[in-house]
């Protein structure tokens, strides 16, 4: 009898244990994720091998609805730069080179038809004004930055002219204000810089874009600008709390300005700059979606874009690198778990938009408008930087 109880109290315990571990399942580890984003991944770069055509240009848009055609004569020149950056990524942290000669031909494609002298030693990315439907030539200050962060690996390998990179250098220097700030357009028709139009995200393009230049061409005037750039940016949004949009470039930057050894920095700009990173941090982390029964969890409060999710891990990486509060590294590391296998959950995985990154989240519904099945060349580019970036945080 006693026998028999205590049988039946051992397979209830072990029945109770069982569901109590059901029910409290934790959530899939780091491993895990990194397994589903090699895939990922892999599965990324096929659509940008893909989607770069035998000219250079890439399919700028695509539909996960293959009936869903587009002429492309839209265009971003900056977006093409941003996807050049994203491939030679996968050459510096995957050692990766598939996609090393479409890399070049696209980069040989931008130069050629974007990159202009547009001053005595001063290059500049020119929008084409059909693609971009605009009235006159502009040079927008954050395509020199994006051009610089994109082309500045070619020059160890022989495959661009240091003059050109000077002068895309020396552009966003003289687009620079005395406090730091910038102008973000330089009318190239009227031969004068535009104060009209500010930009959120080419101050950070065009630091960021100079400390790459600095890799390859060691001058102190580089890491000087994009030092007061920032600070003048960190400045500006330190009393503003969480109330500040989140500027996943400013933050690239600031990165990688602190691994620089020559930055100059003192105490006190380093402290500055760490705070606007942490600020950054926490202007967004409270509103992720933690939820494991939210099918979005791992995006934002109305917030399900996949290319503007893809920009916060981004940011988010690069901000983990750059604060010594080990409890917020651990809360953006969480942060990073969520929203990259996110991501890696609403890739289109089969057919022929394999490895695309569409509009939003909804893509997959039946319901869904076509816009939001729309596969953008830098959706798929942010979404991939983030993936990479983020592995390395693992190593």
């Amino acid at each position: 009898m006693k026998s028999s109880i205590f049988i039946i109290s051992f397979i209830l315990a072990i029945t109770i244990l069982m569901i109590y571990s059901f029910w409290k399942k934790t959530p899939a580890s780091a491993e895990d994720i990194n397994k589903n984003l090699d895939n990922s991944i892999l599965l990324a770069i096929q659509y940008l091998s893909q989607n770069t055509l035998p000219s250079g240009r890439f399919v700028y848009n695509t539909n996960v609805n293959p009936d869903i055609k587009y002429n492309n004569v839209r265009y971003n020149a900056l977006r093409h730069a941003g996807t050049l950056y994203s491939m030679y990524l996968c050459e510096k942290y995957l050692n990766n080179f598939s996609l090393k000669e479409k890399r070049y031909l696209a980069s040989e494609y931008f130069v050629k038809r974007y990159v202009k002298e547009i001053l005595p030693n001063k290059y500049a990315v020119v929008s084409d004004m059909k693609e971009e439907k605009m009235t006159s030539e502009q040079a927008k200050l954050g395509g020199s930055g994006l051009a610089l962060i994109g082309l500045s690996n070619l020059y160890p390998e022989g495959k661009i002219d240091l003059k050109i990179l000077r002068g895309l250098g020396d552009f966003i220097i003289y687009m620079q204000k005395p406090d730091g700030s910038f102008y973000s357009k330089y009318l190239v028709t009227k031969v004068k810089k535009d104060d009209e139009f500010v930009s959120l995200y080419y101050p950070g393009e065009a630091c960021l874009g100079l400390l790459y230049l600095n890799e390859v061409d060691p001058q102190a005037k580089w890491v000087k600008a994009s030092k007061k750039g920032l600070l003048y940016l960190a400045d500006l949004r330190k009393d503003k709390g969480k109330k500040v949009p989140f500027d996943h470039w400013a933050m690239l930057a600031t990165r990688k300005l602190f691994e620089n050894p020559d930055n100059g920095l003192t105490v006190g700009e380093k402290l500055l700059l760490q705070k606007h990173a942490e600020q950054m941090a926490n202007s967004i982390l409270d509103k992720q979606i933690t939820d494991p029964k939210n099918k979005y969890q791992g995006a934002f409060e109305q917030n399900i874009r996949l290319c503007s999710i893809g920009t916060i891990m981004e940011g988010l990486v690069a901000i983990y690198y750059c604060t010594d509060d080990e409890q917020l590294k651990s809360k953006i590391l969480n942060a990073l778990n969520l929203g990259t296998a996110f991501l890696s959950r609403y890739q289109v995985k089969d057919g022929l938009r394999k490895g695309g990154i569409p509009t939003n989240a909804s893509w997959n519904l039946a319901e869904t408008e076509d816009k939001s099945r729309v596969i953008r060349i830098d959706n798929v580019q942010h979404v991939l930087s983030a993936w990479i970036t983020y592995l390395q945080i693992q190593k």
